[in-house]
């Protein structure tokens, strides 16, 4: 028996939606708080309820996790880059 059997298995499985979701995420929130900045908001929230209530119909938690993240570092790329550069 192999260490990785003996100790209850590997690396943990990742949803395949993940990665793009994730991608898409960030791609969503950067361009909604760039072009709306606290419109952008509105953006955030709809992929975060989506998220859940994708979550709540059996959809993959991997992909939603990814969707939120993404959104909401995206936005908050943004909204750092506008505090740094003196515009908030």
């Amino acid at each position: 028996m192999s260490a990785p059997e003996r100790s209850g298995g590997g690396s943990p499985r990742v949803s395949a939606l993940m990665i793009p979701l994730l991608f898409l995420g960030v791609l969503i929130g950067f361009l909604a708080g760039y072009f709306f900045l606290w419109w952008g908001l509105l953006a955030v929230l709809a992929v975060v309820i989506g998220a859940v209530s994708a979550v709540l119909r059996g959809a993959s938690r991997d992909a939603a996790t990814g969707a939120i993240l993404g959104v909401v570092l995206g936005y908050g790329g943004v909204l750092l880059l506008a505090v740094f550069r003196g515009v908030l």
